[in-house]
């Protein structure tokens, strides 16, 4: 099999080959057996809450009771509660309102450093590149920098492609993060939670 040629970029150097490290059929949600597992949770708490999502996420409740006992986790229960507490119409228009309507909290991580710019385009080819040689399929209309997908590619990737992204990344999570949590967003604490559990995940040193 021909390997796939990575260019120079900053988070894409090194080598690959084509032998896929992910594909788009993922781990069951509850497999905290996973260290990397909470990527995908955070994933999934970050997507538009249809009606199937929100039942599978409270579906599995019981499941998650023992995630994490630190900030990071109690983050999350709190999120539960919001999912369970809050009509699923005022859900989606919190979501839409919050991600779709205003560009200064918007999930794709690249726009919050370039706009729209040429700058952004290259950012958005090196994503594509990276994806592309770890195996990874991109499926609907989403950009590459879109946060929940990222997250569910670090669930699964190499821990050496998982350094690569949050060196890259951390910076643009960390400044939406404090946007949504001055403006009292539940986000806004969810996506602390996940900056504290990316400290966490580096500290492990995985």
């Amino acid at each position: 099999m021909k390997a796939c040629e990575c260019d120079t970029a900053s988070i894409s150097d090194g080598p690959c080959t084509s032998t896929p490290e992910a594909s788009r059929g993922m781990k069951d949600m509850t497999d905290t057996e996973n260290g990397r597992f909470p990527f995908k949770l955070f994933s999934v708490f970050l997507q538009y809450p249809d009606e199937s999502l929100v039942q599978s996420v409270l579906a599995g409740q019981d499941d998650l009771a023992h995630i994490s006992d630190g900030s990071w986790g109690v983050a999350c229960r709190g999120f539960f509660q919001h999912l369970e507490t809050t009509p699923l119409i005022s859900l989606q228009e919190d979501y839409v309102r919050t991600f779709d309507l205003r560009p200064s909290t918007c999930l794709n991580l690249t726009f919050h450093e370039f706009g729209d710019g040429k700058i952004r385009g290259a950012a958005l080819a090196e994503l594509n590149q990276l994806y592309k040689c770890a195996g990874y399929e991109l499926s609907g209309e989403d950009l590459p920098d879109f946060l929940p997908l990222v997250l569910e590619f670090l669930s699964v990737c190499s821990a050496e492609t998982v350094r690569r992204i949050l060196e890259r990344y951390e910076n643009p999570i960390r400044g939406l993060a404090q946007r949504l949590h001055g403006e009292g967003s539940p986000y806004g604490d969810l996506l602390e939670a996940l900056m504290l559990f990316i400290h966490e995940f580096k500290a492990a040193g995985e």
